[in-house]
């Protein structure tokens, strides 16, 4: 029974713990009973069981033991060099003495300090010794030293890394709050939580990092004026490579808890001060992007792109250069004549350059949005002017006559999304409408369009972009398609079948707000009997079913298909009514002048020799380009003089052609600079009516909508061209709009506030 503290302070010492200190400051431990723990556990908990004042005395024991340790090793250091070799050495003997003292003495901390509150553990109170006593005395010599191990390691020598290692663990051992220690094979581990209450230990990587963070500066800003002199991309590869490295120390050694602010160093100094210098370079960003072609090329903007978008605004010096060159691309485009004046080329160019547009911004920018809308932006600064929906319209219908040709459902759909994807970047998208519903209307009449169900498909991804407005008169046009494949379906339910007379009868009937039809196309031909007799029966047929609608017959635009029985293959072509009827009076006649055909039929000899060419000089049958070649011959004049209406024709017996079937139809004449004058400014007039149409609906929906609210002038005007999307609403058309609403009584001037309106309910 041990009987006072004295005894059990002798019996402590003899059994175990001088042979503990003797082993950590000679490396010799003797043999050792092998009860000489457990004997010193048992004093232990006899002690502590026994009452507060030998808890007290086992506690100064304990703190007294580790203290005088501290202290030698201490003594020892101070008379060594200065070398963190030897600081870690004591270190570590510390460390294993409180690590056993605590296994030791586990029971009176289990017991008594810990429930002596606020009485701090004998592990927290030995990490304060350690602190109070030794570390301390060396921290400014440790936070130097560990800094130079740190520059060397970041000047690539990495041979002193488990030495940093070692010391930042240090640190966060004496940042510790309520400090664990546990052993693993022959290492001494410390853990615990650090984050709760206030802190008796001082924060020492706090600190550390102030002298560190300097360090930091220095070499950071020494860093960037060397490495400066490279090329672009060579700095942006270097600077990839040492932040690489940064966070391998700070994963390894440093710790995350300082991760931000020595990232936001280093950007700094390595981005931030340097982004103008380096994209401004000769190898910079404008260099990089003109070869972006390259492979090698991308790899390098992906780089500058991966370095400049840790630093803030940086990304914004590649923008500067980026909306520039897009623009400057398109430019080039249109100013090339060769390219641009034919839209089947033109466009396809335009869209490829706004794939690979999006593709570098995909694989170099990580699809960010700011490059995105860079993009937009550049693209719509350059396809502002009224030549881009003309072109693009152009496209559009070549796309949908002939281009889509051979490609299946998927891209067809790929190729209406390119189109859409130049549509997004118009300014005047409303030119592009009228210009569009011009050539589907054409496209439909002529039944030249390849897929009604691309033109729908056409007609959706417009209707996404702009709404059900935009897109009322293409849809209206396919709409009547359906209606009058029912009427014609309909018509062949009658006993004749749909060939009245023997011939058999195809009529589109389409309603006339829709379609775009030239009024020259509705002139009345004289025709002859047989064939009136046929228009008459669909037409009692159709007003029978719809009276109070009127049928306006387009013969101009007829397609016929003609047998040719006098020749010896018994040719058959696909030809105009005129040319039907030219052939009739031909055949009639033997011989007769261009004159009294017109006159005859009653219409113009010059809108009568585009159809004679088609029958004479035609690829089919007439690769010479003579007279004599044709279906019917231009007589008594030289070779290859042009027509005039004292020409006489007659038909030819000898006509040879390997084809069966052939087309008569001449090509589209190219229009003359007065008829696209007189085209443009009946476009002219549409747009200006549509844009009134719109702006005054816009107006009226706003004005519904704040009934019983004050609406300024300036407010309303500013509201109206903010919500039109179509075209840019200049203020004076507003204001015009304002006052023709005005004069409708749909709205009003307020009685109170000249400058304000009300709606008129």
């Amino acid at each position: 029974m041990i009987e006072n503290f004295d005894e059990a302070k002798e019996l402590l010492e003899k059994g175990i713990i001088s042979d503990i200190i003797n082993y950590l400051k000679n490396g010799i431990f003797p043999k050792a009973k092998s009860d000489g723990f457990m004997n010193a556990y048992f004093i232990i908990q006899t002690l502590t069981d026994s009452g507060d004042e030998l808890s007290k005395n086992l506690i100064y024991y304990h703190d007294k033991t580790i203290e005088d340790f501290i202290s030698s090793c201490y003594d020892k250091l101070a008379d060594e060099p200065d070398n963190l070799e030897s600081f870690l050495k004591y270190t570590e003997n510390i460390y294993s003495l409180i690590y056993l003292m605590n296994r030791i003495f586990s029971y009176l901390d289990r017991f008594y300090t810990k429930a002596k509150k606020p009485k701090i553990s004998l592990g927290k109170g030995s990490l304060k010794l350690y602190y109070e006593n030794f570390f301390k005395h060396f921290q400014d010599k440790i936070f130097k030293e560990v800094n130079k191990l740190i520059k060397i390691d970041r000047n690539g020598n990495k041979e002193h890394r488990m030495t940093i290692e070692k010391i930042m663990k240090i640190f966060r051992d004496l940042d510790l709050e309520e400090p664990i220690i546990m052993k693993e094979k022959n290492k001494i581990f410390w853990v615990g939580d650090n984050n709760t209450g206030e802190k008796e230990i001082p924060t020492i990587q706090n600190s550390w990092f102030k002298y560190f963070e300097n360090e930091t500066k220095l070499f950071a800003e020494e860093k960037a004026k060397k490495d400066i002199i490279l090329t672009t991309p060579e700095y942006v590869n270097k600077q990839l490579a040492y932040l690489d490295e940064e966070n391998q120390r700070q994963r390894e050694f440093i710790g995350p808890k300082f991760k931000s602010r020595i990232d936001e160093i280093n950007y700094f100094y390595l981005i931030g001060e340097r982004t103008q210098e380096l994209a401004q370079k000769d190898t910079g960003i404008k260099k990089m992007l003109g070869d972006q072609k390259n492979g090698q090329i991308i790899d390098q903007l992906s780089n500058l792109y991966k370095l400049f978008k840790l630093y803030k605004n940086s990304l914004d010096e590649i923008i500067k250069e980026f909306k520039p060159y897009i623009k400057a691309r398109g430019d080039a485009m249109r100013n090339n004549k060769d390219l641009s004046k034919n839209p089947k080329i033109f466009i396809p160019e335009l869209i490829s350059l706004n794939k690979e547009m999006d593709n570098l911004i995909n694989i170099c920018f990580e699809n960010k949005n700011i490059f995105k809308d860079a993009k937009n932006e550049a693209f719509k600064s350059f396809m502002k002017i009224d030549f881009y929906p003309k072109q693009l319209a152009n496209y559009t219908d070549f796309y949908l006559r002939k281009g889509i040709k051979g490609k299946n459902g998927p891209e067809i759909r790929d190729g209406l999304d390119d189109i859409i994807g130049l549509f997004k970047y118009l300014n005047s998208k409303l030119l592009f409408k009228v210009e569009c519903d011009r050539y589907m209307s054409d496209r439909l009449i002529k039944k030249e369009s390849y897929s009604n169900h691309a033109e729908t498909e056409l007609i959706t991804k417009l209707k996404q972009e702009d709404g059900i407005i935009f897109v009322s008169k293409m849809q209206e046009m396919i709409n009547d398609l359906e209606k009058n494949k029912k009427e014609t379906d309909n018509y062949k339910l009658l006993s004749h079948k749909g060939i009245p007379n023997g011939i058999k009868l195809d009529v589109m009937v389409v309603s006339q707000s829709a379609w775009e039809i030239n009024k020259k196309f509705m002139k009345e031909i004289k025709l002859p009997k047989f064939l009136s007799a046929i228009l008459d029966d669909f037409e009692n047929y159709y007003i029978g079913k719809h009276q109070e609608q009127k049928l306006i017959w387009c013969l101009g635009l007829s397609k016929i298909e003609i047998q040719y029985l006098y020749l010896k293959n018994k040719n058959v072509s696909i030809s105009t009514l005129l040319q039907l009827l030219c052939l009739l009076q031909i055949e009639k006649a033997k011989r007769i002048t261009i004159k009294k055909i017109s006159d005859n039929l009653g219409i113009t000899s010059v809108e009568l020799l585009k159809d004679i060419n088609g029958l004479i000089f035609n690829p089919s049958f007439n690769r010479a380009g003579y007279a004599e070649n044709g279906i019917i011959i231009k007589t008594f004049k030289p070779k290859n003089k042009e027509f005039n209406e004292d020409d006489e024709v007659s038909i030819n017996m000898n006509v040879n052609t390997q084809k069966l079937k052939f087309n008569t139809i001449s090509l589209p004449v190219k229009k003359t600079e007065k008829e696209l004058k007189e085209q443009e400014e009946k476009d002219e007039i549409v747009q200006k009516k549509y844009k009134d149409n719109i702006i005054q609906a816009t107006i009226t929906r706003i004005m519904k909508s704040r009934i019983g609210q004050v609406t300024t002038h300036d407010w309303l005007v500013s509201e109206t061209s903010k919500q039109i999307g179509l075209f840019v609403a200049q203020p004076p058309t507003i204001k015009l709009s304002i006052e023709k609403l005005i004069e409708k009584n749909i709205i009003k001037r307020n009685a109170k506030k000249s400058n304000c309106y009300d709606y008129i309910s």
